[in-house]
């Protein structure tokens, strides 16, 4: 089999998933996720000496964003190991594009750079919402906790960690957006290859077609057709068991997403609903960045569970499709196997909750609910 071609290798240079063994850059890495950990306890105690519902609404994006990239971050350090071991096992038994023939490899081709171009603009997105946030755009205080902190605890060495803060976030949502991204980067590959037997499986019925009766009948014929089965049972396996550790992963990181995320979300549009009007022109373009690129991470999590879901039934029916009638007992009973393995689907299901399209309406609803609630207490409190 020809050596397997990545086609989503900017992706993977992109996040840097080659594990790193520089002992200097992993105490580097922790000791940033402390001292972002202690300012952001030191956020929090600030919040609790001077606690009103304005100040939660209007410094709840920034906290929300900074809690979850440190949970992230403390993920993407522990996990390091078994991600990059779980990226060479897929790198091992991956097909290569050029597996199939010039026509199905094209459009296979073609749905990659298109898939590619979506991911590299999601990427874009978020690098664009965190430079916003850097000082020489405009002043944070509009809703950025911290420069009331510093200021209050540091007094005038206030400008060390407010210019720490800013220089080392960079460092920190990288971790994030690894995170985020490896993930994806899994599924993509898993979609992949489950697209890559389906068109094989179409490569090999499309030959029934053009030959008669006495080639169906031959020998050789069904020992190309038994190979050819034989060989998708040894990938299909091999994926399953892949996606498994992939989703035990997932599960790892899923409840902190869920719980931090959709909180940050509610923050989002609660400040959006809130102070639309009275905030500045960059205030406006910062928290509307920050509101898309919640949306779009989300939509890309999403997205990617359900087509884990969908190309693991496609399977099932382009199976189901088989011309099985010109095989012999042999072969029948390989596809018969084959069609068993493919009875249940791959998706990420955690307590009930699945990873699909259904999950980002739910959070999204559930956001914008919980916004408008906030919003009618704030207006109430003022009356």
């Amino acid at each position: 089999m020809n050596k397997f071609h990545d086609p989503f290798i900017m992706l993977r240079k992109l996040i840097f998933i080659e594990a790193r063994n520089c002992k200097l850059a992993r105490f580097c890495e922790i000791l940033l996720i402390v001292l972002y950990s202690l300012a952001h306890c030191l956020q929090i105690y600030y919040m609790y000496q001077h606690f009103n519902l304005n100040l939660l609404i209007t410094c709840g994006p920034i906290m929300g964003t900074v809690l979850l990239t440190i949970v992230t971050a403390v993920m993407s350090v522990g996990l390091e190991k078994k991600i990059f071991e779980a990226l060479t096992v897929l790198s091992n038994i991956s097909w290569p594009l050029n597996f199939l023939k010039k026509d199905s490899h094209t459009k296979l081709t073609r749905k990659c750079q298109v898939i590619k171009w979506c991911i590299s603009c999601s990427v874009l997105l978020s690098v664009i919402t965190l430079i916003s946030t850097f000082p020489c755009f405009g002043s944070q205080r509009d809703f950025f906790l911290y420069v009331e902190v510093f200021e209050e605890y540091f007094g005038e060495w206030s400008f060390i960690p407010y210019y720490f803060y800013f220089a080392a976030s960079p460092f920190l949502c990288y971790h994030f957006l690894r995170v985020t991204f490896v993930f994806v980067y899994a599924f993509l590959h898993v979609q992949l290859q489950y697209l890559l037997i389906e068109e094989f499986l179409f490569e090999t019925y499309r030959t029934d077609d053009l030959k008669g009766w006495r080639y169906l009948q031959d020998i050789r014929y069904q020992q190309k057709i038994g190979r050819s089965l034989r060989l998708c049972i040894t990938h299909h396996v091999a994926l399953k068991m892949f996606v498994k550790k992939t989703v035990d992963l997932v599960m790892m990181a899923m409840p902190f997403f869920l719980v931090l995320g959709v909180l940050l979300l509610i923050s989002v549009f609660t400040f959006i609903i809130n102070f639309a009007v009275t905030m500045s022109i960059i205030s406006k373009i910062r928290i509307l960045l920050f509101a898309a690129t919640g949306v779009c991470i989300t939509m890309t999590f999403c997205w990617s569970g359900q087509q884990l879901i969908n190309v693991t039934d496609e399977i099932f029916w382009v199976l189901a499709r088989a011309p099985f009638y010109f095989w012999n007992r042999e072969n029948s009973v390989i596809l018969l196997t084959l069609l068993t393995n493919c009875t249940n689907n791959d998706s990420v299901v955690l307590a009930g909750i699945c990873l699909d399209y259904k999950l980002f309406l739910s959070v999204v609803k559930l956001a914008v609910s919980y916004s408008l609630v906030l919003f009618k207490l704030r207006k109430s409190s003022l009356v």
